[in-house]
């Protein structure tokens, strides 16, 4: 089972890179309705899928071909992911869009907002900072760092915590890529390599989102950022433990969920 998940994954992530980070973004956000339970990739009316914190999601159909295949090949086997997670969790009955918006976290909340967020799912304050590395790959729309370039918070400048040199080259990059639907990347230096550049990032004030910025100067948090920017190899070990932390979040076994039959419909739907 796993070779397979593993075969058509790589092709894709070969085929398109930035398929890698919206697979994460995928797995933190069904984390953050219910624990990881495959809500988020039912496709009906009402679901996550359609929350507004779930607008520029990706990977459905990788994700559906691959349970086909499964389907074909495995029959009704619950499954396991790339950390190493103990088989038989289930997949949840319930999907709602309104769970979505109020409990996915959106790059605008506080530390504080983070931290709740983390404790109130049996996270501690360092697996906070290190799961915010995820953004060592990926995107955001201009219209999510915006903001921050201009008028920041009524004062009529950009965000003082954004260094000059990168909030010029973000403004360029918005308007010569056609504004608030643009995207940029969130670590500028090494946008497809999995490493720690984005703790870096974050030292010289190049932290796309203002959430990740924050993270610096809270005296909770800043000390990890900084750990973190000086051993890339704590971070690769430590980011690997918190995804599986996460993933044995509130997990479903027995009666209480399902193996679905398809990963966009609840059984019998």
């Amino acid at each position: 089972m796993e070779g397979v998940v593993q075969r058509a994954v790589k092709k894709a992530i070969a085929a398109d890179y930035t398929l890698a980070p919206a697979l994460l973004r995928l797995f933190f956000h069904d984390f953050a309705v219910g624990g990881v339970d495959a809500s988020v990739l039912v496709d009906a009316p009402g679901s996550e899928r359609y929350a507004r914190a779930s607008k520029t999601l990706r990977g459905f159909d990788l994700i559906d071909s691959i349970k086909k295949e499964l389907e074909e090949k495995c029959p009704r086997t619950v499954g396991v992911d790339y950390w190493q997670l103990a088989y038989g969790r289930k997949d949840g009955r319930k999907s709602s869009m309104v769970d979505a918006d109020q409990y996915v976290p959106m790059g605008r909340e506080s530390v504080t907002d983070l931290v709740a967020f983390c404790e109130s799912r049996w996270l501690n304050v360092f697996a906070l900072v290190v799961l915010s590395g995820a953004h060592t790959v990926g995107r955001a729309t201009c219209a999510a760092v915006r903001p921050r370039l201009c008028g920041y918070q009524g004062t009529g400048k950009p965000d003082a915590a954004l260094d000059a040199r990168y909030a010029d080259f973000l403004r360029r990059k918005c308007r010569s890529g056609g504004g608030d639907d643009a995207y940029v990347e969130l670590d500028a230096e090494t946008p497809t390599t999995f490493d720690n550049r984005y703790y870096q990032n974050l030292l010289h004030g190049m932290g796309l989102l203002e959430t990740d910025q924050k993270l610096l100067p809270d005296s909770r948090t800043g000390e990890f950022v900084r750990e973190l920017a000086a051993q890339p190899s704590l971070f690769s070990h430590q980011f690997a433990k918190s995804m599986a932390r996460i993933g044995a979040v509130q997990v479903l076994t027995g009666n209480e969920g399902e193996v679905r039959l398809k990963c966009s419909a609840i059984n019998g739907h």
